[in-house]
């Protein structure tokens, strides 16, 4: 299937305005500006990790903790953090990173992600002790920044963070970068208690 090129008009982002979080500067995503904040889902089409129209929305990477929103034309926003909704008292939810076990030289994104409109979105099989079934899930070089993998959500289907991961890159370019410097080292992230 050829994909159309990524795309979120302003217009469509006007309907969540009020619940999003002040900006940050330190939200670590595509730091070269190469429109690498993207990720396609089989059934909803782009997510979009750098929204630029809206302030506050996108990715932010701070002490091995993911915070902020995903944006998707088709199911509206993501959330990524139970901080963002204030509901860690009640439902408590969010994505980190976990030094990776199989793979040097990576970082796992654990945990889950919340859409009202998709469900939850689940970062690796791990979360779901479903790896026997089917092994997936995220991943972030060290050293480069670069996403690469599969989540899965129920609702979506399997979300595909780079097109390396789909072998889709002769038909549309696409991926997903945390800045390597937003990156803890696999130790200390292991340290502050975030274990897979």
């Amino acid at each position: 299937m050829i994909r159309s090129s990524p795309s979120c008009g302003p217009g469509l982002l006007l309907a969540a305005a009020a619940c999003l979080p002040a900006a940050s500067h330190a939200n670590g995503v595509d730091p070269e500006q190469l429109g690498l904040h993207w990720a396609w889902a089989e059934n909803a089409g782009w997510i979009d990790a750098q929204s630029a129209e809206q302030p506050g929305a996108g990715l932010r990477l701070i002490d091995g903790v993911l915070s902020g929103w995903l944006w998707s034309p088709s199911v509206g926003w993501i959330s990524v953090s139970c901080a963002n909704t204030g509901s860690c008292d009640s439902t408590a939810y969010g994505l980190r990173l976990a030094p990776d076990p199989d793979a040097s030289g990576f970082l796992r994104v654990m945990g889950t992600a919340w859409s009202a409109n998709a469900g939850w979105i689940v970062a690796h099989c791990a979360e779901r002790a479903s790896c026997v079934e089917v092994d997936y899930g995220l991943r972030v070089h060290i050293e480069t920044g670069l996403v690469e993998g599969h989540a899965w959500a129920e609702n979506l289907g399997w979300i595909s963070v780079s097109c390396g991961s789909d072998a889709s890159c002769a038909e549309v370019d696409f991926g997903l970068q945390f800045d390597p410097e937003a990156l803890l080292p696999p130790e200390a992230v292991f340290r502050d208690g975030f274990e897979s």
